[in-house]
């Protein structure tokens, strides 16, 4: 063996270790994201060594995105995670780590990715407010406004059901997200809903400018330009809410879940008609 390998032999002794980790714990840094194993399960926080010289310590409330009724159940002793370093402070010596941000920080990511691709997701209902439905994706809250529901899910409890949506926005930082059940029902069912098609709808409301139609459980604008007849009279009196009309589609947003119709074009239309 060469003196320059006697030499580094020498170095890496067993009785340098410790000096040699403390010189190189610089490597870790408050936001970081290591590997750990848990070693100590105690009643307010977790033991876990990261391979500094120091416990990190988890506390309970940062164990989880989600509820944890029995901590023993979620953490075992001996089991390797990923931890988010929330404070290294090598003057206090202290450690504090997190799994929530961990969870956090890829549950946005999951966000981000299915907001781009433009898919369905499924999320869990968990409450109902006026506005309409809070539901969890990934531990993460969201809502369902009522103007994004489907016309049957109005009067249906869908707490505790899980359901089929797209994301209409989010913003991370302000932990914002807003999803649509029309959106994903729109994108299902896409020859329903194709441009062109005419349909058989049901007059759900009469506005001055038109008539709110539904069709196969989602409401458009039939607007007042759009509708066949040369109009000398109220639209209220020539229409009822109930009354079924043939309409086409000329306008689908998916983004947005709206939908416009039109009665132009549409022949034997006296057949629907009042």
């Amino acid at each position: 063996m060469s003196p320059n390998n006697n030499k580094l032999r020498y170095h890496f002794t067993y009785k340098n270790f410790a000096a040699l980790l403390d010189k190189y714990e610089y490597n870790f840094h408050s936001g970081d994201i290591v590997a750990g194993t848990i070693f100590g399960i105690e009643h307010k926080c977790i033991l876990v060594d990261i391979g500094a010289s120091n416990v990190g310590l988890l506390p309970l409330e940062e164990a989880s995105l989600h509820r944890i009724e029995d901590i023993h159940k979620h953490l075992r002793l001996n089991e390797v995670r990923e931890f988010f370093i929330i404070l290294f402070d090598q003057e206090t010596n202290q450690i504090i780590l997190s799994i929530k941000k961990v969870e956090l920080m890829k549950a946005w990511k999951r966000i981000r990715q299915v907001y781009a691709e433009n898919v369905i997701i499924q999320v869990l209902v968990i409450k109902s407010n006026r506005g309409g439905y809070i539901v969890q994706l990934d531990g993460l809250k969201g809502f369902i406004p009522k103007s994004h529901l489907i016309s049957t899910d109005n009067k249906q409890n869908l707490i505790d059901q899980t359901v089929l949506v797209k994301i209409l926005e989010f913003n991370e930082s302000q932990n914002y997200l807003l999803f649509s059940l029309r959106c994903a029902y729109i994108q299902q069912n896409w020859d329903i809903f194709r441009v062109g098609k005419i349909v058989q709808g049901t007059v759900y409301s009469i506005q001055s400018y038109g008539l709110f139609v539904n069709v196969e459980r989602i409401q458009g604008l039939l607007h007042i330009s759009e509708i066949s007849k040369t109009l000398q009279q109220a639209l209220a009196e020539i229409f009822c809410p109930g009354q079924d009309i043939l309409v086409m589609i000329i306008h689908v947003d998916s983004q947005k879940g709206r939908i416009a119709f039109s009665q132009k074009g549409i022949p034997n239309l006296s057949s629907s008609s009042k």
